[in-house]
């Protein structure tokens, strides 16, 4: 039995799918230049890793096409800018997907809109998984990062904005109410 070696930058799917085999890695952030573009460079400066497999799946059923599989595993701890301290904060991103291979478009088309469960692609002549990896880390980024608890006590803009008066004013307790200068108007003069 030969065991066939399977490249990550060019990979075979189908092939890798029907000999059901795995490949795994670790690669630098730095590797992945859009992802490093959307973190933070960490205080200490150090790079991130990115730790990474995938499986090839495939299933032969009678009477229809065999179905061609990828399962991808990605995890990494990357620096984001919490939106509640805006300080940085170390969070894991994790990716565990399994996409579906099909001969074409259209069909990959139809089949992704009738089934929200899994991802439809059309089968490539070979497919960089190293960009396919970082293409699902970016999706797994939080929308809003933030620490579970932040370092430091937060300070809030109203606070802030009701201790500043400019001249050393005290506040208003009682601000003038917008359209006090309408009904100053509307009031009928004598002698007219």
């Amino acid at each position: 039995m030969t065991t066939q070696r399977f490249d990550p930058a060019r990979l075979d799917v189908a092939a890798f799918a029907r000999a059901q085999a795995q490949i795994e890695g670790l690669l630098s952030l730095a590797a992945l230049a859009r992802l490093a573009d959307a973190v933070v460079q960490p205080a200490d400066g150090a790079g991130a890793d990115v730790r990474w497999s995938a499986q090839g799946l495939w299933r032969e059923a009678a009477g229809s096409a065999p179905e061609t599989r990828l399962r991808v595993r990605a995890q990494a701890t990357v620096w984001l800018t919490c939106q509640r301290c805006l300080q940085p904060a170390a969070l894991p991103i994790e990716v565990d997907t399994t996409l579906r291979f099909v001969a074409d478009e259209a069909q990959a088309e139809r089949l992704d809109e009738a089934q929200d469960a899994e991802d439809v692609l059309a089968l490539p002549r070979s497919l960089k998984l190293v960009e396919l990896i970082e293409d699902e880390l970016i999706l797994a980024l939080p929308i809003v990062p933030r620490h579970e608890a932040c370092p430091e006590p937060l300070t809030y803009a109203a606070e802030a904005a009701a201790d500043f008066e400019p001249d050393g004013a005290a506040p208003d307790d009682d601000p003038p109410h917008p359209f006090a200068a309408l009904e100053a108007l509307k009031k009928p003069t004598r002698g007219a």
